[in-house]
């Protein structure tokens, strides 16, 4: 855990033009910075960064937050490692809190094998490109796969020759622990001549990174024919579980968050391969079987994958597992079926990279095609193997956790599966009874309550509130401190806008709203100042990213707005005595409208109470002052 005032020196410190300018290339637009979003595609630059207010928004794609935001949206990084990234680069030294010796102790370990990991790396990047062994067998194997110079050095491959002890000796030359060593799973010990040696000898090495891209463990692939294994992996350890990792994942995130979507392959070359050829959304499971942790992975940066296994039995078995894996995590999930004896590698190196992802668009199955295709269930004969085929996709469809979801899936396969759209929908329902332990009749009630109601008069009253109450955090955001005189006496928009809403015992109908509302009030009242730093770099995300929204001004891009446009504009901060007094009347009238309707509801169905009249009359005249100083009709 990092220490609080650790995360305000970090906030202090970062300049978010300089921690944006990074990625993107920022030009100067008055008292702002502007440049192409990187997280949508546009030709006129709508991303904004605003140093004095500390937080980038782009009026495109809807981004925008704080520094620690952006790198956690463009690295797709946890707040922990976005702050530990902005530390790194202001060098602001992090001591989270104290650990336990047994804790420090294992801390202590993963840090050493993390330096190991690094170390082997680069031993092996160097055997590679700057010894005779490596250029001769190991950069020949891979110029001959048709890898390139540039494409290699991405993804930084190496080569372990092919003496037994090679690396085993440079470690140890450099002082790394032998049980570290060990442990890494880079060196084994010869119980004969109680000797390192190298796991990975005569191999092509492919380093397996982290999200954040540390190197963590390595795949090794073999030269000899003799070899138990072609490829061997690292074992796993402190720093790097199989189940957690995915290869090409930390070369392909913001690939794959720009495409929404992401190819998941078999293996180390496909990736590379395909990165060749300019498809960079992909990832591969580096030869195991995919698990949820993997699936959530690249859940963090989209919803879609498309699978592009082995086209052999092996292949498909693992497609059908991939399959429900990603549908109960509810993500969209696609396959693409090879030609006969292609596969990703080869594939990618044979056609243009417009006619790859065309064929990806326009071949692409649903799973469901996917599962009709592979049984061959149009050519079945015997009814116990069709009703086998369809309870598998039924089984599959059920495992959808959204209701509206799997009874559209109902609607659109129960024709091409030759069963009715009730029967198919009961047998998915059972199906979701058996794999998730859910009732039957419980899930038709989601479904029931899940069905969108069109927008009625009641949710129109919602949204005109809902917008009243984001005007009044907008104004106490971004001109809470502001001044102005009442019978001259000095008042701030803050103090007027909480001393009204106080009075008149006026909360908030969405809760996000209310909570926002609740903290500026907090502060105001201890402070007596509004602090809008303290709201764009809250540690919870949704009031964060409220406020950024609030603070966000899509006219306040331009500061010669009036020589652009040719007119003059009066700016907001220069009434803001009016501009508030509106906005506070506006709120409280729609209150009073509602309880109008809902005390005229009342009269209609029970009839007429002398009290509740007395209130409607005294509400009436409330509703008709309030309109005459807002110059509204009365409605």
């Amino acid at each position: 855990m990092i220490p609080k005032d650790i995360i305000d020196k970090i906030f202090q410190t970062a300049k978010i033009e300089e921690v944006i300018g990074d990625f993107v290339s920022l030009k100067k637009k008055g008292v702002n910075y502007i440049g192409n979003c990187p997280f949508h595609n546009e030709k006129t630059p709508s991303f904004t960064v605003s140093p004095t207010k500390g937080i980038y928004k782009c009026f495109g794609c809807g981004k925008g937050g704080n520094s620690v935001k952006f790198i956690m949206d463009i690295e797709h990084y946890t707040y922990p490692e976005a702050l530990k990234y902005i530390a790194k680069k202001y060098h602001i030294e992090i001591i989270e809190k104290e650990l336990t010796p047994k804790q420090q102790k294992t801390h202590n370990k993963r840090e050493s094998l993390y330096i190991i990991a690094k170390f082997a790396n680069q031993f092996f990047k160097n055997s590679l490109w700057k010894t005779k062994e490596g250029v001769t067998i190991g950069l020949a194997y891979l110029k001959e796969r048709g890898f390139q110079e540039d494409i290699i050095k991405k993804f930084e491959v190496g080569y372990n020759p092919k003496t037994k002890e090679g690396f085993s000796k440079a470690a140890t030359k450099n002082v790394f622990d032998q049980e570290l060593l060990i442990e890494s799973g880079l060196s084994i010990l010869n119980t004969n001549s109680n000797e390192l040696i190298d796991r990975f000898k005569d191999r092509v090495i492919f380093p397996i990174h982290s999200f954040s891209g540390r190197v963590l463990g390595f795949g090794g692939r073999s030269f000899n024919v003799k070899a138990k294994a072609k490829y061997l992996n690292s074992p796993e350890s402190l720093i790097y579980y199989k189940s957690k990792v995915l290869y090409g994942l930390y070369q392909s995130k913001s690939e794959i968050a720009k495409e929404d979507n992401c190819l998941i392959v078999e293996g180390y070359t496909d990736v590379i391969s395909m990165h060749q050829n300019n498809i960079k959304n992909v990832v591969s499971a580096s030869g195991t079987a995919l698990s949820s942790d993997q699936l959530s992975l690249i859940k963090r940066i989209t919803e879609n994958i498309i699978l592009m296994f082995d086209g052999d039995k092996a292949g498909i078995k693992a497609t059908y597992r991939t399959i429900d894996l990603a549908l109960q995590q509810a993500m969209n999930v696609s396959v693409f079926v090879f030609p006969k004896n292609e596969d990703p590698d080869s594939y990618s190196q044979k056609i243009s990279e417009k006619e790859f992802k065309m064929i990806i668009t326009e071949k692409c199955l649903n799973f469901v095609d996917y599962k009709i295709l592979m049984s061959k269930l149009a050519a079945k004969k015997d009814p116990k193997e069709i009703i086998k085929i369809k309870r598998d996709i039924f089984k599959s469809i059920s495992l959808i956790p959204d209701s509206l979801i799997r009874s559209q899936y109902c609607k659109t396969y129960f024709k091409k599966l030759d069963i009715t759209e009730k029967v198919m929908l009961y047998e998915v329902e059972k199906a979701r009874k058996t794999t998730t332990n859910i009732n039957v009749s419980d899930t038709l009630k989601e479904k029931e309550s899940s069905i969108q109601i069109p927008l009625n008069k009641q949710q129109n009253t919602d949204n005109k509130l809902d917008h009243l109450e984001l005007e009044i955090l907008r104004l106490l955001l971004n001109y809470g401190n502001e001044k102005f005189y009442i019978d001259n006496e000095e008042i701030t928009v803050c103090e007027m806008i909480i001393t009204d809403l106080t009075a008149d015992n006026i909360l908030f109908s969405n809760s996000l709203s209310q909570d926002l509302y609740n903290k500026i009030k907090n502060i105001f009242e201890k402070n007596g100042v509004v602090n809008i730093h303290y709201f764009i770099n809250n540690n919870n995300s949704d009031i964060a990213q409220k406020s950024v929204d609030l603070i966000s001004s899509k006219h306040s891009i331009s500061n010669n707005w009036e020589d652009q446009h040719n007119i003059l504009t009066v700016r907001e901060n220069e009434k803001m005595r009016k501009t508030t007094e509106k906005a506070i009347l506006a709120l409280k009238k729609h209150h009073v409208d509602m309880k109008i309707s809902m005390i005229q509801r009342k009269i209609s169905k029970e009839g007429i109470d002398k009290n509740e009249m007395k209130e409607l009359i005294n509400l009436t005249r409330i509703k008709s002052d309030i309109s005459k100083i807002l110059g509204r009709n009365i409605g």
